[in-house]
């Protein structure tokens, strides 16, 4: 029997959407031969779905009744046509409870519940369309601490999903209004780190030569002492992280404060961390 690798699996998994244990099976059982692998599954009412991408979808937010355990799930489409669709709603709602009330770290280890796995094929099949379980973030929220979530879908409630998905964790009493303020500032400004401390070296040194080439090519800096040049470039960089961190940024119902500032607001409130999804950042959609 020829070796069934991780690759084989993969590519059958992109023509199917099924998951791993169902590909590799499938290639066992045909020798590890794709096309015939594809074949067995069609027999079984799985479609072929080629070289499609599931580019479009949905972000969906699940907080348990406490607030202590939370999960963003994106669950991708072809079509944001289907994106729309009730059953396609119903699955990424299931599959964001599951993710924030379970111990899956990754698609597949979710979609490892025999029962979630047969209703997540079946609504598959239903639909007719390639449909891929992206991604997930679980956050088990440390004693004391609240959850809170926002998905922006102007127009449509929260349970319906959106293209948008934040969740925030916080420390202190009373944080809930505060947690969805941040959060909706965060599904705007879109940071990409909590605070100054949270950036990396390689980025910081990337932007610092970038501005630093910058800064000398601009005539206004033609002749300036070496003193002043690094200032400049010191203050292009604090505008940079004032754009990526998100205690840095500017609040944006009130950009006279930073988001830090809105914080210090609430008595004993702390922003612990977040996550933030949007639909296809995790997927290279097809060209044209």
């Amino acid at each position: 029997m020829a070796a069934i690798t991780a690759g084989m699996v993969a590519q059958l998994r992109e023509r199917t959407g099924l998951g791993m244990m169902e590909c590799k099976k499938a290639l066992g059982e045909t020798d590890g031969d794709l096309e015939a692998a594809v074949e067995l599954l069609r027999k079984k009412g799985v479609k072929d779905k080629g070289d499609r991408v599931a580019g479009e979808g949905l972000i969906m937010a699940y907080i348990t009744d406490g607030g202590t355990d939370g999960a963003l799930v994106e669950l991708n489409s072809e079509t944001d046509f289907v994106a729309r669709n009730d059953d396609f709603k119903g699955l990424a709602r299931l599959l964001a409870e599951k993710t924030a009330v379970g111990k899956g770290n990754t698609p597949d280890e979710v979609l490892a519940d025999p029962g979630l796995k047969a209703f997540y094929d079946e609504t598959v099949r239903t639909i007719g369309e390639k449909i891929v379980f992206g991604r997930l973030t679980r956050f088990n929220a440390a004693a004391g601490n609240t959850l809170v979530s926002y998905v922006h879908n102007p127009g449509g409630p929260q349970t319906d999903g959106g293209k948008i998905g934040v969740m925030v964790e916080l420390s202190g009493e009373n944080v809930e209004e505060l947690g969805r303020e941040i959060a909706m500032h965060i599904s705007f400004a879109k940071p990409r780190f909590l605070s100054s401390e949270d950036v990396d070296a390689a980025t910081i040194e990337k932007e610092t030569k970038i501005l630093t080439e910058q800064t000398a090519a601009d005539p206004k800096m033609a002749g300036k002492p070496a003193q002043v040049i690094e200032g400049a470039v010191k203050g292009r960089l604090n505008k940079f992280l004032g754009e990526i961190v998100l205690l840095n940024q500017p609040y944006i119902r009130d950009d006279k404060k930073t988001v830090a500032q809105l914080v210090k607001e609430t008595p004993g409130a702390a922003l612990v961390r977040f996550a933030f999804f949007q639909v296809g950042e995790a997927v290279k959609k097809a060209e044209g």
